[in-house]
């Protein structure tokens, strides 16, 4: 099989080649010209000498270049890793002695930082310009596309990510993770060929890669945008291009809900918002609710699995909560012990077994070997550790204890980092927080919880009221000893706060 060919090549049959596949502010393709783009890319990388399981890197804006070149990589039997284009010199050289690829594609504006990078890390690597060798690869005469055949467990793509430690890594998938795609939109959001999908997350984050091969394999529309998502830049697209599927994260839907975008009409009309990336706190979940009429469908994925692992539904959602178990899905909380744990509301380490399971992840001296797969991560018989702690309450809702080594061990008593977070929903000057541990002046474990004051207040406000709210919602062993106001929390480029940089602050003495 070839993941082309099962997405693409299926959604062109669903919807004849007319129909729009790609719409952006820039261009829009049809499923014709989107296969027809493809093959003249994949015939081009042959031409550049890039082989079968070669890497090809692409540092582009998310155009529909970008798409159609991801496509064409698979296609011509190559592993297409995207790469993210707020990547300084020094995080694309870490990013690029781990692909090592063989081409890297890029828009202009990058140029400096991909030569930059490519001298330090990757010397081998040919750079090749979106509007030099890509433009001379559009202007040829078009030819059926017949991806290269691939075998289920061939590498297909690699997802760069960091995580909330910083550190690069590459997950691999093969080709045959493409294989669930379509179950969450069809199954869940009962999505056809006619619905138009909106990803708000950068195309090299398997959220929006993930959401790409569910479309075609739909035969759907999948909206694009081109650069970073602002309350403006995702209004304007909303508004031309009608989605009826809006996917993001927790941080936009917070910072359109300040701009006031929910009411609006065009807003009004999408049939549903999803989020995933970082838990949606119940404060953004009822505040969009009350504005739109629609509820925020809240989930869970990862880089690991690409798809929708526990997702709230239409008809089965609660605030707070990442949903029930996803169609193609098995879910199981396991004790430090490795013991299943059947009882609800008992908090454990949530395991994941499904189709799209990666195969593991590279580091920059392992091509060539198999993936690594470490055991604290991949389980026997097929069980993937997401490093995130959880409970399954009495209805089988499943709710986010936070990242296994997020969760604050205080007095020998566990806390979850969320349960102080969310009985600040409501709270008077408090727009966002999030708990660390903590040392006291001698040493001993506290809790500090940062907090980020809501418009119109200071950081004096959001404390005293935080501070009140929380000695009534909570038992004293649970409560923060200190208050810090901070004016953003630090995040991955997906939402996701980055509570190591806060611990690095309180070791500063920040």
């Amino acid at each position: 099989m070839n993941a082309v060919e099962y997405c693409l090549l299926h959604g062109l049959k669903v919807s004849g080649p007319e129909h729009p596949a790609l719409l952006s502010a820039g261009e829009t393709l049809s499923y014709g010209a989107l296969a027809a783009r493809v093959g003249q890319f994949a015939s081009g990388l042959r031409e550049a000498r890039v082989a079968p399981g070669d890497r090809v890197g692409m540092l582009m804006l998310d155009t529909p270049d970008l798409v159609a070149l991801h496509l064409g990589a698979m296609a011509a039997g190559a592993i297409a890793v995207a790469m993210s284009s707020r990547a300084s010199p020094d995080e694309l050289a870490q990013i690029l002695a781990i692909v090592r690829p063989a081409v890297l594609v890029i828009d202009a504006e990058f140029v400096d930082t991909a030569k930059a990078a490519i001298a330090a890390s990757s010397p081998q690597t040919r750079l090749l310009h979106r509007d030099s060798e890509l433009a001379a690869w559009k202007s040829r005469p078009a030819a059926q596309l017949v991806p290269v055949p691939r075998r289920p467990d061939d590498p297909a793509f690699w997802v760069m990510t960091s995580g909330t430690t910083g550190m690069p890594k590459a997950v691999e998938h093969h080709h045959r993770n493409v294989g669930i795609c379509g179950l969450y939109y069809e199954e869940v959001l009962g999505c056809t060929n006619q619905d138009r999908l909106f990803a708000t997350s950068r195309f090299h984050f398997a959220y929006a890669i993930g959401n790409m091969f569910a479309a075609l394999r739909m035969g759907a529309g999948n909206v694009l945008l081109e650069r970073w998502a602002t309350e403006k830049s995702v209004a304007e697209t909303v508004e031309r291009f009608a989605p009826t599927v809006l996917l993001s994260v927790p941080a936009v839907y917070h910072r359109l809900l300040e701009a006031g975008l929910p009411q609006r009409p065009s807003f009004r009309a999408l049939r549903y918002f999803v989020s995933a990336g970082e838990r949606l706190p119940p404060q953004i979940w009822n505040a969009w609710e009350a504005a739109s009429a629609h509820p925020i469908l809240d989930g869970l994925g990862c880089s690991e699995l690409v798809y929708m692992v526990i997702g709230n539904t239409p008809t089965l959602r609660k605030p707070g909560s990442s949903g029930h178990v996803m169609p193609g899905v098995e879910l199981r909380i396991v004790a430090d012990d490795g013991a299943v744990i059947a009882e609800p509301d008992t908090a454990g380490r949530l395991e994941v077994r499904m189709s799209s399971v990666c195969e593991g992840y590279r580091s920059a001296s392992d091509l060539g070997q198999p993936p690594e797969r470490p055991a604290e991560r991949f389980k026997s018989g097929g069980w993937f550790a997401t490093g995130d702690e959880y409970v399954c309450d009495a209805d089988g809702f499943y709710h986010h204890r936070g990242r296994t080594g997020d969760i604050l061990r205080v007095s020998g008593l566990w806390v979850s980092p969320s349960e102080i977070e969310d009985a600040l929903a409501g709270a008077a000057s408090v727009a966002e927080s999030a708990a660390v541990l903590g040392e006291n002046d001698i040493g001993l474990a506290e809790i500090v919880l940062y907090v980020v004051p809501a418009p119109g207040a200071d950081g004096a406000d959001a404390v005293a009221s935080a501070r009140e709210r929380l000695s009534q919602a909570l038992p004293r062993y649970k409560q923060p000893r200190r208050f810090e106001a901070i004016a953003d929390l630090p995040r991955t480029a997906t939402g996701k706060v980055q509570r190591h940089k806060l611990r690095e602050r309180l070791r500063h003495g920040h």
